[in-house]
């Protein structure tokens, strides 16, 4: 079992009303709430935990507890470093990992808390294996991310290797794709992930990039009021797109238009005072609820046949 570097265990108990000033450090915390209610406010997200409810919060990740959002809390803690460096890069590039309902994990906390600073060499070696088992409970029991519709896809009925490939691409869709980089960041052979998310979505890691960044440009094109202040192809180099050639492949393959079109479909004028059928259809993709890749993808090429509907 690899090794872990245990620096604090603790049982806490929270005052009803108590606040937790926001902060980070350069560890994990791991929390499990043995009984009553509170809000973990992690990275800009809150996360409700009730009684066998757990979180990790990787390093440097700023976390706190408002003031007034729980009552009587009693908690265990656990501050640790991975140090191998394949699964401390795993744990560490995820955003936060939350699992509900696992009262049968109480045990477990409860030992690293009573032993953990043993210089019994046999006692140690438990608490590090018990720690691992709480750790890989949150990738065999799918915990509740509160996430699972991630940016611009419905990620829910995928597997939480396919979750977190989706997470690393909205985090890094602006810069250049390196499949070697992200396989370090999940801590997976190359081969394994391409297979695993094609499987499961359908297309590629790259062609999801593609969709991610594609999305991101159209969203800036919303905000900009469709206006040649930032010239479309800046746009694209903002969001990953380093080549325009490239860049105007893709959006045609995506969106069924040359960019030029699309720019020309949105600032076409309706001849009534509502909003022509394109731009209506633009709107509400940009504003839909979230669905799975593949519908995702079926959204964005509708552009076409809404920009061709308003013509006639």
């Amino acid at each position: 079992m690899e090794k872990l570097q245990l620096i604090w265990s603790g049982e806490t108990e929270l005052p009803a009303g108590w606040e937790l000033q926001p902060h980070t450090h350069d560890f994990f915390h791991l929390a499990y709430v043995r009984s009553g209610n509170l809000v973990f406010r992690a990275g800009g997200v809150d996360y409700h935990l009730s009684e066998g409810s757990l979180i990790l919060i990787p390093p440097f990740v700023v976390h706190g507890i408002p003031q007034d959002t729980h009552n009587l809390c009693i908690q265990y803690e656990i501050f640790f470093r991975i140090q191998n460096p394949e699964l401390n890069c795993f744990f560490e590039n995820q955003k936060v990992f939350v699992l509900h309902g696992a009262p049968h994990l109480e045990n477990l906390f409860s030992y690293i808390y009573m032993t953990y600073s043993s210089s019994d060499p046999l006692q140690s070696s438990s608490v590090s294996s018990f720690l691992w088992t709480i750790l890989f409970s949150f990738l065999t029991d799918q915990p509740s991310s509160e996430n699972s519709s991630e940016g611009y896809v419905d990620s829910s009925r995928y597997s939480l290797l396919v979750q977190n490939i989706i997470r690393y691409v909205e985090k890094n869709y602006d810069v250049k794709y390196d499949l070697t980089s992200l396989a370090c960041a999940l801590g997976f052979n190359k081969n394994y992930l391409c297979t695993v998310f094609r499987r499961e979505t359908g297309i590629t890691i790259s062609e999801y990039f593609n969709y991610h960044r594609i999305r991101k440009v159209l969203i800036f094109l919303q905000y900009t009021g469709y206006n040649k202040e930032v010239p479309i192809h800046e746009l694209a180099h903002q969001c990953g797109f380093a080549d325009s050639s490239y860049f105007n492949r893709v959006f045609k393959k995506l969106t069924g238009m040359t960019p030029i079109e699309f720019i020309n479909a949105l600032s076409r004028e309706s001849d009534g005072p509502e909003w022509s059928s394109f731009k209506k259809y633009y709107i509400e993709y940009l504003d839909m609820k979230r669905y799975p890749i593949q519908e995702s993808l079926q959204y964005m090429r509708g552009l076409k046949a809404a920009a061709e509907i308003n013509e006639k």
